[in-house]
């Protein structure tokens, strides 16, 4: 008799460690579609801040740069109402917004090094395309820190390749790396498990919330929605603060030329 209760509960504790297993699984995989989203408009959106940068932030820094210069010769003028002569006071000028000057400089190298960066990769991408984002997929699936057996690090690996459109590295990645199954065997660890993935989920559709309401993604929406308008909306924003550059390099030159610099 003792032997027939031991074989109904070691039954028991299988069926119920097999089930656990099940429900792991199905909500591991419910967990990768919201997860596949959450990485493929965070890559979307990156790439809409790289273009956005690139395009407008590239002219806001040459309206910094005119501001700037005309902020230099209105400071000028106080100094000269103050007594200075006029080379003391561009002397004392140009020491001060020194530092804001290579700041601007830095910024535009900044641009020009992630403008050549991404017209490289470009042409890569466009060309192992459909292969990268396969990969991306089927390693995404496996690596993710919170799947089972996932790992944060190798994940950010994967993530800087596919941003950077490195098929070899993905590759690589790919070969190098191998993910044993789901082998867990204990109930209460299996119930951890089971939490846990479920948190995440909460934590992955939050993130995906937050990313669907952030600045980024409503830039996103709304170009998507100027082309089907037949409409650049960058390229409006382009304008407009070309128009804005034109006026303030108007001033400027009034002002060079009042103090023989023009």
């Amino acid at each position: 008799m003792r032997k027939i209760i031991k074989t109904d509960t070691s039954l028991g504790e299988l069926f119920e460690i097999q089930e656990l297993k099940r429900i792991i699984l199905e909500k591991e995989k419910l967990l990768v579609v919201i997860l596949e989203k959450v990485e493929r408009l965070k890559i979307k959106l990156s790439a809409i801040k790289q273009e956005y940068d690139i395009k407008i932030g590239r002219l806001y820094l040459r309206l910094d740069e005119i501001d700037l210069e005309i902020l230099k010769f209105k400071k000028i003028e106080d100094l000269l109402l103050d007594g200075f002569s006029l080379s003391e006071a561009q002397k004392i000028v140009n020491e001060k917004i020194k530092h804001w000057q290579e700041r601007i400089r830095g910024e535009y190298e900044k641009i020009d090094d992630e403008e050549k960066s991404i017209n490289n990769h470009k042409v890569l991408f466009e060309k192992n395309q459909e292969e990268i984002n396969r990969i991306w997929r089927k390693l995404a699936h496996k690596y993710h820190p919170d799947l089972t057996n996932g790992n944060e690090e190798i994940m950010k690996k994967i993530n800087k390749a596919y941003a950077e459109h490195d098929l070899e590295a993905l590759r690589a990645i790919d070969c190098e790396q191998i993910r044993s199954d789901l082998s867990l065997t204990d109930i209460e660890t299996l119930k951890i498990k089971l939490v846990n993935i479920e948190m995440a989920m909460d934590k992955a559709v939050n993130e995906l919330n937050v990313l669907q309401r952030s600045e980024w993604n409503i830039l996103k929406e709304n170009m998507e929605k100027s082309i089907k308008q037949k409409r650049d909306l960058l390229g409006d924003l382009e304008d407009k603060i070309l128009i804005e550059i034109a006026r303030k390099e108007t001033q400027l030159t009034d002002l060079k030329n009042k103090y023989g610099q023009g």
